[in-house]
């Protein structure tokens, strides 16, 4: 900066102007010419505004009729207005010179701030050149030092390299030499120990044979003993097996005589007729009539496919369908066609034979799951009835309560199905055909609350078993099951161990429905065994085997018609026998 003052400063002296010198007088320059320019404008303005003022009053005295005294006041007083509006103009107009010289001002800086930004880029431009000059050069010196650096090493490395191979030549010339006078060592010493082990093993052998002949000799003697010690404990333990025999014999006998003499009492009392379950009308002839709907169906698909056929994998799929549209599901359905694919497969086949496969499946699902109704001991010993609308629930209650009343048992009902007169009217009818108190409430009474009453009191009556109604609830309506709920969670209160069935009544005719219905209620009620109603009116009663195998539940009775004796106790091979249609050959043959 000082040197740039300096060199100003000189030119000066000779006459010479510097460029801020030459824009500075410029400047003045242009602003004198304006400021004249001004000036002139002025003039001309208030001349101008003067002459306008002028003809306008003239025009305004020709029609008014004005003085010549009031004409020249009035040419006064515009004279005056004209220059002060001149002096305004020429204000405005001062104004705007000074607006224009300050633009100027900026202008001129602005361009010498170009001009110094453009040097200052010419400057930093020279330098980056300078500097990748000198950058270029220190790189080239480098990478000339890095190869002489590598050849050095390279050479190093190349004379290393051939010095351990030497040495590599002479450690293996020694290791060999090592190696075969050890081979020779070993040789002696595998010789010396292959001595030393037939040696020893001869001795062995001579030792193990005497330790042996020893083992022998004691355990003879020991197995003699432990036989006397057999012996006389068998003694002891047959003649206490006698004892206790002779004793449970007795005891038995007498429980006989007494559960004789009871049954006697009830059989002198409620006399009934004896039933032959091979003869006309017995069980095996009611329940394969009663199933004649799901084996017949069944049974003519099976016979139309199967007659003087060879079992190939078409007619395994045909099987397979005709089990399944059957409503067995597809778990036994699959279980019959692989039974009879083991042993038939490619062969000719009956459809006897595919019957017979069929019954074993089924009885081979159902028989785990035969479960005749049995008392726990409790007292009361509760029991809740569940399931939808229509299946058959109340009346199956009603006959069990005459079951158990004629085996002399106390029995009480409890009409839980307040939502439905018919409900309570049915349950009073069974109560009287079972000579057993019924405990009921008003229509739409609370359930839970008449279930609570009724256990307190079966109680005080000293009641054996209490069998509960429950209203017929529609599995997919949640607010009904909610009620159901609320019902079991007071059993609980009153008896944490109870209820102590749970029994779902499941009607046959739903078919596959009835899957639906027993998980539902399984998760509600917390189901213990099943009862199936109306086989006998519909040909969907495969549907028990397939759900048999989904969900394992016990089965304790089913269904084939109206009167008490038509609720039979579950029997796997008969109802294995009857909905497979072989009972229908015996019985024909």
């Amino acid at each position: 900066m000082a040197k740039e003052k300096k060199k100003r400063g000189f030119l000066s002296k000779l006459g010479f102007k510097s460029k801020d010198d030459k824009l500075a007088q410029e400047a003045a320059e242009k602003a004198a010419q304006q400021q004249l320019v001004d000036a002139q404008m002025a003039a001309r303005m208030a001349a101008i505004n003067a002459a306008a003022l002028k003809s306008a009053r003239e025009q305004d005295e020709s029609s008014a009729g004005i003085s010549e005294e009031e004409t020249a006041r009035i040419e006064a007083e515009e004279k005056r207005a004209a220059e002060i509006q001149a002096a305004k103009d020429v204000a405005r107009a001062k104004q705007l010179a000074e607006e224009r010289e300050r633009k100027a001002e900026q202008d001129r800086l602005d361009a010498e701030a170009e001009a110094k930004r453009i040097e200052d880029a010419k400057a930093r431009a020279a330098e980056a050149e300078r500097q990748a000059a000198q950058d270029a050069a220190r790189k080239e010196l480098e990478a000339k030092a890095r190869a002489q650096e590598e050849a050095r090493l390279k050479a190093e490395a190349q004379a290393e390299l051939e010095r351990i191979a030497k040495d590599d030549a002479a450690q293996a010339q020694a290791l060999k030499a090592q190696q075969e006078a050890e081979a020779k060592a070993r040789a002696r010493a595998e010789a010396e120990r292959a001595a030393e082990e037939a040696r020893l093993e001869r001795e062995a052998k001579a030792a193990a044979q005497k330790a042996e002949a020893e083992r022998i000799e004691a355990e003879r003697r020991a197995a003699e003993k432990l036989q006397e010690t057999r012996l006389r404990n068998e003694a002891i333990e047959a003649e206490k097996r006698a004892e206790a025999a002779a004793h449970r014999a007795k005891i038995e006998a007498e429980e006989r005589e007494k559960e004789e003499a009871r049954l006697a009492e009830i059989r002198a009392k409620n006399p009934q007729p004896e039933i032959d379950p091979t003869a006309e009308g017995g069980f095996f002839t009611r329940i394969t009539t009663g199933l004649s709907k799901s084996t017949n169906k069944m049974s003519d698909s099976v016979s139309a496919v199967f007659t003087k056929r060879k079992l190939d994998d078409e007619a395994l799929e045909e099987l397979e369908d005709i089990l399944i549209a059957s409503d067995l599901g597809t778990g036994p359905a699959m279980k019959v066609t692989a039974a009879l694919s083991k042993d038939k497969f490619d062969k000719q086949i009956t459809d006897m034979e595919v019957k017979i496969a069929l019954a074993d499946v089924i009885s081979e699902i159902l028989t785990p799951l035969e479960k005749p109704l049995r008392l726990t001991g409790a007292k009361p010993e509760i029991m809740l009835f569940v399931g939808v609308n229509g299946s058959g629930k109340t009346t199956t209650l009603g006959k069990i309560a005459k079951r158990y009343t004629d085996e002399g048992k106390k029995v009480m009902l409890c009409a839980g199905d307040t939502f439905r007169a018919a409900a309570v009217e049915q349950l009073t009818v069974w109560g009287e055909r079972a000579s057993a108190p019924v405990i009921a409430g008003k229509p739409g009474a609370d359930a839970a609350g008449l279930v609570y009453d009724a256990i307190e009191r079966a109680r005080e009556d000293n009641v054996d078993i209490l069998m509960i109604d429950t209203a017929g609830r529609l599995q997919n309506r949640t607010e009904l099951m909610d009620e159901l709920s609320k019902v079991v969670r007071v059993i609980k209160k009153q008896d944490e161990t109870a209820p102590h069935h749970s029994i779902l009544v499941l009607d046959a005719t739903v078919g596959q429905n009835a899957l639906m219905q027993t998980e539902a209620f399984q998760n509600t009620a917390g189901v213990t065994g099943i009862i199936m109603t109306k086989l006998d009116g519909t040909a969907k009663g495969g549907v028990l085997v397939a759900l048999s195998d989904k969900y394992k539940l016990p089965i304790h009775a089913i269904g084939i018609g109206e009167r008490i004796e038509d609720l039979e106790n579950f029997s796997a091979p008969v109802f294995a026998a009857a909905i497979s249609g072989v009972a229908s050959a015996v019985l024909e043959g």
